[in-house]
């Protein structure tokens, strides 16, 4: 596989990396053997969050036990949104659970307006800043969903690496955010680099990036199957031929029209529904056949009903939306399908 430098960092890893969101789906033992099956092929990069679930805690039953020249490591937290404190929570708890002595980064995550830039470029900020002073990171990053966003949080020259979503659909980081980083040094990681799993080829859909100059690819890992199929796409390193990138663009032109980009220009609801889940959990879920995936998706999304059932259609949603998106028309079949779950068992 090819190796990256990410950015300034000089930090060298494996472009395909692994993401951990997919992690508390699965045992103790297959994430066990899934992680060690990763190394073993080489993959050196880890990618997780404090918001996925057991996945910090998965990660450092392996991680914990290889030198640290093994592996790069990456987690993040989105409760600056709760305050500093909760931030600061999070950062503790996340060396709890991997039981590492040093992150290489930690992120400020889910920075999706340039108001909320404005907030993380304080106090959240200057805490990691403190951190890296005390030798517990390497480098601070930050991710977020608006490439709007994002590419002003590159040119602010404070992140030493920025994760974003990108894909065959959201190909909208190629406008400006993807350029900016790589001239001013700062290291890419892609995320949803298969839209969250709706695209059905997979194999066209990694190997749409090796046509791109972008940094790190971390698709979510749930198998040892899909380390292993991930791997042997980066291994022969096979860009996408220009009939074979038709062909998938074809393949998701409808896609494209309905899916959520995440920019949360849609929020905030004022019945506290958080738009752009529904959207993902919509499009994964709705009217598709019930399998481990789905039911695994909807579990996590029971806990949105209560804020479904408030919906008043008021419409503003809607407004904002850049894409006009039939937000009210979705939240309702969602209400839908997980009171139906909800009766059935």
């Amino acid at each position: 596989m090819k190796t990256i430098t990410l950015g300034k960092t000089g930090i060298k890893v494996k472009q395909l990396g692994f993401g951990a969101m997919y992690l508390p789906r699965i045992s103790k033992e297959e994430s066990d053997r899934t992680i060690k099956r990763a190394l073993e092929l080489g993959v050196n990069y880890f990618d997780t969050a404090a918001a996925y679930q057991d996945s910090e805690e998965k990660l450092g039953r392996i991680l914990s036990k290889r030198k640290k020249s093994d592996y790069t490591i990456t987690s993040r937290s989105h409760s600056w949104k709760m305050g500093l404190d909760a931030f600061k929570n999070d950062f503790d708890k996340s060396f709890n659970n991997l039981k590492i002595e040093l992150f290489d980064f930690y992120g400020i995550h889910g920075v999706n307006k340039l108001n909320e830039l404005d907030v993380v470029m304080k106090e959240p900020l200057d805490f990691l800043k403190g951190k890296r002073a005390e030798g517990k990171i390497k480098h601070i990053a930050i991710t977020g969903h608006n490439p709007v966003t994002m590419t002003e949080a590159v040119k602010t020259g404070e992140f030493a690496m920025i994760m974003f979503p990108f894909n065959v659909i959201e190909q909208e980081p190629l406008e400006t955010l993807i350029e900016t980083a790589n001239q001013m040094g700062v290291g890419t990681s892609v995320m949803k680099p298969l839209a969250g799993g709706v695209i059905e080829s997979k194999d066209l859909a990694l190997r749409f990036f090796l046509s791109h100059p972008i940094g790190v690819v971390t698709p979510g890992i749930s198998s040892v199957r899909e380390i292993e199929a991930n791997v042997n796409v980066f291994e022969e390193g096979k860009p996408l031929s220009p009939a074979e990138l038709k062909s998938l663009e074809e393949e998701v032109s409808d896609l494209g029209k309905e899916f959520c980009r995440r920019c949360s220009y849609c929020m905030p609801c004022e019945q506290g529904i958080m738009i752009p889940f529904v959207h993902m959990i919509h499009l994964k879920c709705y009217g598709k056949e019930m399998n481990d995936d789905v039911a695994y998706t909807l579990e996590l999304a029971k806990r949105m009903l209560p804020a479904l059932e408030k919906c008043d259609e008021c419409g503003q949603c809607v407004e904002r939306c850049p894409y006009d998106l039939p937000t009210p028309k979705r939240v309702n079949e969602l209400k839908e399908l997980l009171i139906t779950l909800k009766e059935n068992k």
